[in-house]
C-alpha cells in the first residue's frame, strides 16, 4: 500500500498560537511513557505527500498543489488546537487549492461550542484558487445549515451535490462536491448536472462508499474521509473495522477503484475512542499528475484487493511523510 513509506520529520510554524489550555493533572509516573505514547499518536500530525493522478488533467494543471483536511472532530480544547496546527501545515505548502471532506464537529453539543473558533481557524487557510468543502455524516446529525454558515464567512465554498468550475491557465477544472451517503443526502447524478463532457473533474465526497455510485460518471479522482484510517491498523492486515463495502484497502491513503483513483485522508480528529494505533492525523498535500495509460486500460476490469490496487498504483504515487510536532507550553 501507498502508506509503508518512512517517515520523517519537519517542524510547522503554526499560522497562529493556538489557545492554551489549563493544566491537567499528571498520570502516575508509571503510566507517563505510556500516556505520552498516546499523546503523540493523536497530537502529532502527518503531513503526506502525494502524486495524485487525475483522470483527463490538462496538462497545462500538471504539478497543481492541493491540500485535504477531513474529519476535524473538534469537540475539545485540542481539537481546535490541533487543527490550528493543521492550518499552518497547510498553508506552508503553499497550496493551489484546499479541500474540506467532513465531520466538522461530532454533535449539536460540541458544534456550538466550538463553531466560533472553527470558523476562525478555518478563516486563516490560505490557498491561490479558493477552499472548497463537502458534509459529513455528522455535519448532518449536527446542524449542517449553521456550520454550512460558519464555512460561508470564512470564505469557503460548501458544495452539495453542486459543482463548481474553475479555469486555471486557460484550462477548466471542475470541482464536484457530493452530499453524504450515510445520511442519505448524496446525489451523484444531480452533482454532476452541470460537469461537460470530457472536463476534468475533482470529486469531494465524504464517505469512500460513494464511489459505488458514481464511477459511471467518469470521476476524475474522488477525495474522501470517514474512516479515520481505519482507527487502529495492524501490520499486515489493516484495520479490523468494518466500515466500508468497498473495500478494507480504501480506509486509507491512495487507492485504484476501476478506472480511476480515490484517496481517503486519515483525518484530524476522534470519535467516541480516543485512540489511534499506527494511524497519526493526516494533512494531505497533493501534486496533481495526469491518469497513466495502464489505469486507463484497465477501466473494464473488476475492483481490485487490496494487493493488485497496490500494484498497479504508479510508483510516483506512493506516499511520503513528514511529521508536524505539537509545541507545548
Amino acid at each position: 500500500m501507498a502508506n509503508d513509506s518512512a517517515a520523517s520529520v519537519l517542524e510547522v510554524e503554526p499560522a497562529k498560537e493556538p489557545p492554551r489550555r489549563a493544566r491537567r493533572p499528571k498520570p502516575p509516573i508509571a503510566l507517563r511513557p505510556l500516556h505520552r505514547i498516546w499523546r503523540r499518536t493523536l497530537d502529532e500530525i502527518d503531513v503526506t505527500r502525494i502524486r495524485l493522478p487525475v483522470r483527463g488533467l490538462p496538462s497545462a494543471l500538471e504539478g497543481m498543489v492541493a491540500c485535504q483536511l477531513s474529519d476535524l472532530h473538534v469537540d475539545r480544547d485540542e481539537d481546535l488546537e490541533r487543527l490550528v496546527l493543521a492550518v499552518g501545515a497547510v498553508n506552508a505548502q503553499r497550496p493551489d487549492l484546499v479541500f474540506l471532506t467532513g465531520d466538522y464537529f461530532t454533535g449539536p453539543q460540541t458544534m456550538r461550542r466550538y463553531l466560533a473558533g472553527f470558523r476562525e481557524a478555518v478563516t486563516a487557510l490560505e490557498p491561490r484558487l479558493g477552499v472548497f468543502a463537502v458534509a459529513g455524516n455528522h455535519d448532518h446529525w449536527s446542524s449542517v445549515e449553521r456550520i454550512t454558515e460558519a464555512l460561508d464567512q470564512a470564505g469557503v465554498r460548501v458544495l452539495a451535490n453542486d459543482s463548481y468550475r474553475l479555469r486555471v491557465s486557460g484550462e477548466s477544472l471542475v470541482i464536484v462536491g457530493i452530499d453524504d451517503l450515510w445520511s442519505r443526502r448524496a446525489e451523484p447524478s444531480r452533482a454532476f448536472a452541470e460537469v461537460r463532457p470530457g472536463e476534468c473533474t475533482m470529486v469531494l465526497a465524504h464517505n469512500p462508499d460513494t464511489a459505488l455510485y458514481t464511477r459511471h460518471l467518469n470521476p476524475g479522482v474522488m477525495l474522501s474521509g470517514h474512516t479515520h484510517g481505519g482507527v487502529v491498523r495492524l501490520p499486515f492486515y489493516g484495520s479490523p473495522l468494518k466500515l466500508l463495502r468497498i473495500g478494507k484497502q480504501f480506509y486509507a491513503g491512495l487507492n485504484r477503484y476501476r478506472d480511476f483513483y480515490i484517496y481517503t485522508n486519515r483525518g484530524l480528529g476522534t470519535y467516541w475512542l480516543r485512540i489511534r494505533i499506527n494511524c497519526r492525523p493526516e494533512v494531505s498535500r497533493f501534486h496533481l499528475t495526469q491518469l497513466g495509460d495502464a489505469v486507463r486500460d484497465a477501466s473494464d476490469a473488476p475492483a481490485q484487493s487490496s494487493g493488485a490496487a497496490q500494484a498497479h498504483a504508479p510508483a510516483a504515487s506512493r506516499p511520503r511523510r513528514r511529521r508536524v510536532r505539537r509545541r507545548r507550553a
